[in-house]
């Protein structure tokens, strides 16, 4: 009886306004916290989606450097009986040329988002790898111009056997020659770097 006597003195509106702010308040704490927890997961989200696509992007430049440097030529026939196998093979080695570049403006651009999440540590893993594209890219024009392609008449070419055979060694390459162990050094400096924010 007593119980009874007690819960018919209770103000049952300010209880229930109390009950209400209090609700609120609870409400809006989970909801803070919830909100701060997705923004979390989603910078990690995202880091992970940039440090991923940093890796692979790479390993696509890696391979298309690999495929500039492939001594293999399938040169049309008629093209080389027709005079024209020096511009055919140009030809071929400017659109793997593109290719490549194609693939390092899509690096360089992710380069960029790196460092705005991680800072400038993280774009210099890629200036190793920048200088080798660059470098090789070079070679290549170098190696058409030993070849005569750009000397007019009356200009002669330098293209003594030691120097063609230096832009042999990095024109033509193989999977384990010296130019090829620099590209894979860059490539795990990248790797390194990256796959260390893949795992948290």
């Amino acid at each position: 009886m007593t119980h009874c006597l007690a819960f018919s003195n209770i103000d049952w509106s300010l209880t229930k306004d109390v009950v209400t702010i209090i609700g609120t308040i609870g409400a809006l704490v989970l909801g803070a916290v919830g909100l701060t927890t997705w923004r979390r997961q989603l910078r990690g989200t995202s880091a992970y989606d940039v440090a991923k696509r940093a890796v692979l992007l790479t390993y696509q430049v890696r391979d298309a450097m690999q495929a500039l440097r492939s001594p293999m030529l399938y040169l049309k026939k008629e093209e080389v009986e027709a005079g024209r196998g020096l511009e055919e093979e140009q030809r071929i080695y400017e659109e793997r040329k593109q290719r490549l570049q194609q693939k390092w403006a899509e690096l360089r651009v992710l380069s960029l988002e790196a460092r705005v999440i991680w800072g400038e540590k993280a774009e210099s893993r890629f200036i190793p790898i920048k200088r080798l594209v660059n470098e090789l890219v070079a070679e290549i024009w170098l190696h058409f111009w030993l070849k005569g392609t750009y000397a007019g008449p009356g200009p002669t070419v330098d293209n003594n056997p030691a120097r063609v055979a230096a832009n042999d060694k990095i024109v033509y390459g193989t999977s384990d020659d010296e130019f090829s162990k620099r590209i894979d050094v860059a490539v795990d400096q990248i790797e390194e770097f990256f796959k260390a924010h893949m795992r948290g």
